[in-house]
């Protein structure tokens, strides 16, 4: 597997005909996150996190099948061919794609959103109606239990009890859907981003630098945002924060790159994907695509283009003009000529000189 974004050891099938895989990222976060709850400062309070933890990870994994859910089943109803699912703790990490979307890809990565926001809805307006908790609206959380929704008494809920388990489902896909709005790869609303662009503009999806510097802007915003969170305000969430920011800067490169370096391989971001072992090479080789120019040195080009474009057209002119006044001055000699008409010859005359001298 050469490609870092394939590496789903995991295989969970296909629904309703998308391959739906675990990426390693997953894995490692669930780990991590158990391990960071067994190793706690104190033995019994890693003791009492542990099956905390446990239980809102299970609820995360919930909640990234029933988004993933909602792409596909999307998917399914619009007959689009959809790229395999990679779950990663933020949904589908999914790399760059040069080949344009249409309207259908725009319609199933905003299905993933929908389903997530609906549910944190529908949770947040039940806890309120029906128990008179408050839901969690912080997307770094609350300061004692993240995800618990607050009680009347202006308290956490109770850890595990059945008000804690739905107050932290919902807050999971507030998460979900908050984070997939972001105009960046692997995000939703990256993919959807793109899928506008490529459909509402007649330049390629490849060619349009709209794409990368709107993530440029959210990676640089969100490293912002985490460096506040970890230095002023001294919270450990900004580091996942600048992480994200960096994974959104790395994916900008790894396209841009794809594009510098005269194409790209529809197998995988970084070339074939032997995730099959080799004999995928006999199945389908990686297609190299024609060398592209990228969009800024495409932009200088023709600002070089038309900068020549008018400095020949002015030559035109001021050679057509040069003619004129020399007539002139030939039939009806050098009192003949205007104000202008003098200036006009000595400036053009001084021009021709010094470009002479710069030719020697």
């Amino acid at each position: 597997m050469s490609d870092p974004l394939t590496w789903s050891p995991i295989r969970l099938g296909r629904w309703f005909g998308t391959t739906v895989k675990v990426h390693i990222f997953l894995i490692l976060f669930v780990v991590i996150e158990l391990l960071t709850a067994l190793l706690a400062t104190k033995a019994e309070d890693g003791l009492r996190h542990l099956p905390q933890t446990a239980c809102w990870l299970s609820l995360l994994i919930l909640a990234l099948v029933i988004h993933e859910l909602g792409h596909a089943l999307t998917a399914y109803g619009l007959d689009c061919e959809q790229e395999d699912v990679h779950l990663w703790p933020l949904g589908n990490l999914v790399g760059p794609s040069l080949s344009p979307r249409s309207s259908e890809h725009f319609l199933v990565a905003l299905a993933g959103p929908v389903t997530s926001g609906a549910l944190f809805l529908g949770i947040a307006v039940g806890l309120n109606l029906f128990t008179g908790a408050r839901f969690v609206w912080n997307p770094f959380g609350n300061s004692t239990d993240s995800g618990a929704p607050w009680l009347a008494e202006n308290v956490p809920a109770t850890p595990l009890s059945p008000i804690w388990i739905i107050g932290w489902f919902g807050y999971l896909n507030y998460l979900l859907f908050l984070v997939n709005l972001l105009p960046a790869l692997p995000f939703d609303g990256g993919r959807m981003f793109r899928a506008y662009l490529s459909s509402a503009s007649v330049v390629s999806a490849r060619d349009n630098i709209y794409a990368p510097w709107t993530a440029r802007a959210t990676a640089a915003i969100l490293f912002l945002t985490g460096l506040v969170r970890l230095v002023v305000k001294g919270r450990a969430d900004g580091i996942t924060v600048i992480m994200l920011a960096l994974l959104i800067e790395l994916l900008v490169r790894t396209e841009s790159r794809m594009l510098e370096d005269g194409g790209y391989f529809e197998d995988g971001v970084f070339g074939y994907d032997f995730s099959e072992g080799y004999t995928s090479l006999e199945n389908s080789a990686a297609k190299v695509r024609p060398y592209k120019e990228s969009a800024l040195r495409r932009w200088r080009r023709r600002r070089s283009d038309l900068r020549r474009q008018r400095q020949m057209i002015r030559a035109a002119a001021e050679e057509r003009r040069m003619d004129e006044i020399l007539d002139k001055l030939h039939r009806e000699g050098r009192a003949s000529l205007t104000e202008e008409e003098h200036r006009f010859l000595v400036r053009v005359s001084t021009r021709y000189r010094n470009r002479q001298k710069t030719q020697e």
